[in-house]
């Protein structure tokens, strides 16, 4: 996925991977003069991918993540039986 692709995502964890792999390419492309501040943006996402991931017990959160846990906060966390689910 590009760069753009993934800030259409609005995801920004997704955008990071994005620049992350990019950044990655570049080093390993790039003259020695501009190494250096490649090198500390790509440490610097690195460091706002782990960040997110430690947040989300390293699994990325979908939509449907983001949707339960927003009703469980609503609901104080109990769970609804749902008719679905009475066989």
């Amino acid at each position: 996925m590009d760069n753009l692709d993934a800030a259409r995502t609005e995801s920004r964890r997704e955008a990071l991977v994005a620049l992350r792999d990019t950044l990655a390419s570049l080093l390993d492309s790039t003259e020695a003069q501009v190494h250096a501040q490649l090198a500390a943006q790509y440490r610097g996402t690195l460091a706002e991918i782990a960040e997110i991931d430690a947040a989300t017990n390293g699994k990325p959160k979908g939509v449907r993540d983001e949707l339960k846990s927003k009703r469980d906060a609503r609901q104080g966390g109990r769970t609804t039986a749902h008719a679905s689910s009475n066989a």
